[in-house]
């Protein structure tokens, strides 16, 4: 499975992880030199609205702001924003016509237009003068034009990001809790989590269970703790035991039992999707250019 998510570049005072609206599960926050920061993140209803978080992080900022869109690994969305000016929702790596097989906006919201890569490439040039920085243009050029069929699309992002003239790409910042070991991974596994379960409830019956609301709530406030310097692990970890309890005490019948009713003892113990300390973690400074 390739690479989903959106990435945020932006020069907040404070923490880019403290801005909403472009997703929840904010997993990776790296600086960027000179008070810029890059942001990986992702959420249940993605693609988010590129142009509004973009123009919304303009305006929160005072700084130009830029949100990337990446569906797969293969293609993705970008909108670059300056403060009171929102670019057009771009397709990349073929700027010049909508893609033919992703969704790349909202519902309701329209598509990517088509534009030649020599105008995405001075728009981004006359962004990254606005942040103050100095572009690469050659190479920015070079980028935008590059076929996203032989390259990963996140990896041209990346490329993208280095060529608009940042100081650094740096390594992941540390967390304040390990959110992919146990017991928070019970809850936040992409696959077989207990968020991604009461997501799945939620949307299959007006009246959820006691466990569903409760489990949601605590999946936004786990992610939202990641990088908070006065998260308290143990107090996370007790709400865990707390929402599990419920889970295991629900009605099997009426809560979808099923398959993960079979699984859960096994994930409780380990002998399914075992945890893999830093690997993610690993790959993903591999991007790090310091």
């Amino acid at each position: 499975m390739g690479y989903w998510g959106t990435v945020v570049v932006a020069r907040p005072d404070g923490l880019l992880t403290d801005v909403g609206g472009l997703g929840f599960r904010h997993r990776w926050l790296r600086e960027l030199g000179g008070g810029w920061q890059l942001l990986e993140t992702s959420g249940w209803n993605d693609p988010p609205d590129l142009c509004a978080g973009a123009r919304g992080l303009a305006e929160w900022t005072g700084w130009p702001a830029l949100a990337i869109y990446v569906s797969d690994g293969s293609c993705a969305a970008l909108s670059a924003s300056v403060p009171g000016r929102t670019g057009a929702l771009t397709h990349l790596w073929d700027t010049d016509g909508p893609c033919g097989t992703v969704q790349h906006a909202p519902e309701g919201r329209p598509e990517p237009e088509g534009r030649t890569v020599g105008a995405v490439a001075d728009e981004l040039r006359e962004w990254s003068a606005a942040a103050g920085l100095t572009p690469d243009a050659a190479r920015l050029h070079a980028v935008i034009a590059q076929d996203g069929d032989r390259t990963d699309a996140d990896d041209l992002v990346f490329a993208l990001v280095k060529a608009l003239g940042v100081a650094q790409i740096g390594r992941t910042l540390a967390w304040s809790l390990d959110i992919d070991a146990r017991p928070f991974r019970l809850i936040t596994d992409d696959t077989f989590g207990l968020g991604l379960q009461a997501r799945t409830r939620a949307l299959h019956t007006d009246a959820p269970e006691a466990w569903v609301p409760a489990v949601t709530a605590l999946e936004r406030d786990l992610w939202d703790a990641l990088y908070r310097a006065d998260t308290d692990p143990g107090a996370l970890a007790g709400r865990v035991l707390d929402v599990l309890g419920l889970y295991q005490d629900r009605d099997p019948e009426a809560a979808g039992g099923g398959v993960l009713a079979e699984l859960f003892p096994s994930l409780l113990d380990g002998t399914l999707n075992p945890d893999s300390p830093g690997t993610d973690r690993r790959w993903a400074d591999g991007r790090a250019t310091v």
